[in-house]
């Protein structure tokens, strides 16, 4: 079902932007990949005492080949921002459980080979599915969305009838995830992920 909605979404942005005759030329490709997330979120009063927030992170994406060197990657991910840090009784834990969707401009920095590398950049936003302290719901006090942005680096390897992919990315926030006042908070992640693409 995700595949599906990668692969409409990109369709459409394909069809009110491109050409027709490069249209015909695209070849589109599917993909999965899991990792691991390094988040810690920038609050305005921190103190520099918090810790980075480790968590697992997986998702589908698709590969819209323009041509051998260039791409287009929308992708839907399972994200985890927030940070922890110590108290006198124990630590603070904060998680944002985030459907992350960015859309991605990928250069491959070869034509062909067994080993080639990308680069990437590209918008992303992201639709809060959960919020908590401590365990303790606190979703009323986050915008429902963020926006911000994924640029890195990775690998493409051949492997038999598909590709391995490597991928090393920083999440930088650009906008208040926090609904209240008096202070902001944006959402910082730097993320390893492994995939296949089929």
């Amino acid at each position: 079902m995700k595949k599906s909605v990668v692969v409409c979404a990109a369709l459409l942005f394909l069809a009110v932007v491109v050409p027709a005759p490069v249209i015909a030329a695209v070849n589109f490709d599917l993909g999965i990949k899991a990792g691991v997330s390094m988040a810690n979120n920038q609050w305005s009063d921190d103190d520099g005492t918090e810790k980075s927030l480790i968590r697992p992170t997986f998702g589908v994406f698709a590969v819209i080949n323009l041509n051998a060197n260039l791409a287009i990657q929308p992708e839907l991910n399972y994200l985890t921002m927030g940070e922890w840090w110590t108290v006198t009784d124990g630590k603070i834990v904060e998680t944002f459980s985030y459907l992350h969707i960015p859309v991605l401009i990928k250069a491959r920095l070869a034509k062909q080979g067994k080993f080639i590398p990308v680069v990437f950049a590209g918008p992303a936003l992201g639709i809060l599915l959960s919020a908590k302290e401590d365990g303790d719901d606190v979703k009323s006090f986050f915008k429902s969305t963020d926006f911000g942005a994924d640029f890195g680096a990775g690998a493409e390897m051949a492997a038999g009838n598909m590709k391995l992919i490597f991928d090393v990315r920083y999440y930088l926030g650009l906008t208040n995830a926090y609904n209240g006042t008096g202070f902001s908070m944006k959402n910082r992640n730097f993320i390893l992920t492994v995939g296949a693409i089929f």
